[in-house]
């Protein structure tokens, strides 16, 4: 018969999938290592080794085999759209960005944000596509989407690409 910690039974009914970092801090509380901690110990050292190697294979960097390409064509005037956008447990590190104006009238101006922070504004010039300057890479988090608004122009015809790689999944 096998004796489970307390936090092996608050843990239990949860899957390496399902169960966020943060669920760590609220079932371990704090600990006070003395001989009946022990287990429980052991048994939170054992989940989160698991959730680092389900999650964060390669301590941060980025992880082989889940490079993407993002597309989005904006809808309309100063409505953002979702350019990356995280799940749970997920990071993903956004190391280019481009711009397309499919018309051939006029520039379409427009504001890439993450979160509520503007990252880069500009000019799309019509028929061409662009890259968006950046200074570093950008990792996305779930709570901080990379979006893409048109502030002005035919908002249908802009279209944003961005290349990301996950860190953490």
């Amino acid at each position: 018969m096998e004796i489970m910690s307390e936090l092996g039974n608050q843990l239990n009914s949860q899957d390496l999938d399902t169960v966020l970092a943060s669920t760590f801090k609220t079932v371990g509380g704090r600990v006070f290592p003395d001989l009946r901690s022990e287990t429980g110990l052991l048994d939170f050292i054992a989940v989160v080794n698991a959730w680092r190697s389900t999650h964060a294979q390669a301590y941060g960097g980025v992880i082989p085999d889940t490079g993407t390409a993002y597309s989005v064509t904006a809808g309309s005037t100063d409505t953002p759209v979702d350019l990356v956008a995280a799940s749970n447990n997920e990071v993903v590190v956004v190391n280019a960005i481009s711009v397309t104006n499919a018309g051939g009238a006029a520039p379409i101006a427009y504001n890439i944000k993450l979160g509520d922070t503007i990252l880069a504004s500009g000019d799309a010039v019509p028929s061409l596509s662009m890259p968006v300057a950046l200074q570093y890479a950008i990792s996305v988090s779930k709570g901080q989407t990379l979006t893409v608004t048109a502030t002005s122009g035919t908002a249908s015809d802009l279209t944003a690409h961005a290349s990301g790689v996950k860190s953490c999944q």
